[in-house]
């Protein structure tokens, strides 16, 4: 770890001697802390060890931030504006921007149109087109696996977190869910013979960090802390926001993203059920971490509908 004045960044941020005045408010997330100053936001990672990597590893930590940059100038460009090096550390400098504007709010106020739901899903589709022409020549980026492997983990991962929320899902519902959801993948050739060629970087595209800025659709803080989230099928990431309409807004309006992006190119029926199901269980836990449990519920519900599905066929 490189420090400012024997202080690492945070500290001097804190000491306002990174920006010579008070901040007008920090906020603290589980991985960083933002500075607000007037139209201008710093974000600071902790020096901390997480599940995804060590940020007190100055490679790690230079990576990382180098990485997150990339990622989030091509999907937010107006919002993502600089990263920022401190004597061998580094922050990044972002615009401000109107949270109430975010996809989540807008579809429960139900204060969005046809045309705007069309935007999202083009824009994302074009600027996660550009991220992954990028990274098929990163050595660091494995676009040769098998979407069944990446598939199989990522249920193992959901069903891992749903474990820390017990007092809300069962872990008995939890396996069930994943269950079936894994029964159904093997017995399907979708996962097993999905061309590798078409795989894309996925971004983390929850409802929050999808926001608009006047007519500008920006993708806010997308970058996915672990690698192996990185790259996969994009149906899933269509999926989940085609859920977050569904779930927030209304199911019959869910039906413009997918038709949007699959147009004559859709999957098979029970591989979007098995998509929604993920979807609406990971936007479960994030509601439910953000103390909001009654939409949490509805996540829930949908995605038991989902099962049903599945169980049916």
């Amino acid at each position: 770890m490189i420090l400012v004045n024997n202080m690492n960044l945070i500290e001097s941020f804190d000491k306002n001697l990174i920006v010579e005045k008070e901040p007008d408010k920090i906020i603290e997330t589980i991985i960083s802390k933002l500075y607000f100053y007037g139209d201008e936001v710093y974000k600071v990672y902790k020096y901390e060890k997480f599940f995804f990597g060590d940020f007190s590893s100055f490679n790690f930590r230079a990576k990382f931030y180098k990485e997150d940059f990339l990622w989030n100038k091509i999907m937010a460009p107006v919002v993502h504006l600089e990263l920022k090096e401190v004597e061998n550390d580094f922050y990044i400098k972002m615009k401000k921007f109107d949270d109430s504007k975010n996809f989540t709010n807008l579809l429960l106020q139900k204060n969005i149109s046809d045309n705007d739901l069309k935007k999202v899903v083009l824009e994302m589709v074009v600027r996660l087109d550009k991220i992954t022409k990028i990274k098929k020549n990163d050595p660091d980026y494995d676009f040769n696996q098998k979407l069944v492997d990446i598939h199989l983990s990522d249920l193992e991962s959901d069903a891992n977190l749903l474990y820390l929320i017990g007092d809300f899902i069962s872990k008995e519902k939890v396996d069930e869910i994943t269950n079936i959801s894994k029964k159904v993948s093997l017995n399907t050739s979708y996962f097993k013979d999905y061309d590798p060629n078409n795989f894309s970087i996925l971004i983390d595209n929850h409802a929050d960090n999808i926001v608009f800025l006047d007519n500008v659709v920006e993708f806010v803080d997308v970058l996915p802390p672990k690698e192996s989230w990185r790259v996969g099928d994009i149906n899933f990431i269509i999926s989940r926001m085609a859920v977050d309409v569904a779930v927030l807004f209304d199911e019959e309006k869910s039906k413009i993203i997918y038709d949007t992006f699959e147009k004559n190119n859709a999957i098979p029926a029970e591989i979007r059920a098995i998509y929604q199901i993920r979807s609406a269980l990971i936007q479960m836990w994030c509601f439910y971490s953000q103390k909001k449990p009654d939409i949490a519920k509805k996540y829930l519900e949908f995605a038991e509908s989902r099962v049903k599905y599945l169980q049916g066929i």
